[in-house]
């Protein structure tokens, strides 16, 4: 189901899509993330997963959700693991406190730092130097 197709259906405020950069997966995502929302936020960052190629990530981007609930919370500590099983990085991007304070609340912040900037999540560490991934 296209992202237009599930807002009109639900009446939602929310967006997602998943974009492919080199090797690595972004999933913007925009509005907000609760248990009606994170089931499509699910499905894009599965998909995303599935096309990632380590080392390059699969970055959630959540600069433009305004509202973070803990099933949002919860989906992506449990795509962390997923992700860590494969080899592949999943890193967040969150700039808002409405996004930030809830990771630090579960400590979840701990498992998954968030970075301040797509660039920043795209930066990939490898024995020859950092390495960057490119952003549209």
């Amino acid at each position: 189901m296209n992202t237009q197709r599930y807002d009109q259906l639900y009446d939602l405020p929310f967006r997602v899509e998943r974009q492919v950069h080199g090797y690595a997966v972004v999933v913007r995502v925009a509005g907000e993330v609760d248990a009606l929302t994170v089931p499509q936020m699910k499905h894009e960052i599965a998909v995303g997963l599935a096309l990632a190629t380590p080392p390059a990530p699969v970055v959630v981007d959540l600069t433009e959700v305004d509202f973070f609930a803990a099933a949002g919370l919860n989906e992506l500590h449990r795509w962390h693991l997923a992700a860590k099983a494969t080899g592949v990085a999943l890193r967040v991007v969150a700039c808002h406190r409405h996004v930030l304070r809830p990771f630090e609340a579960s400590g979840l912040d701990q498992e998954i730092q968030p970075c301040a900037t797509l660039a920043e999540a795209l930066l990939v560490p490898s024995p020859r130097g950092v390495r960057r991934f490119a952003v549209r």
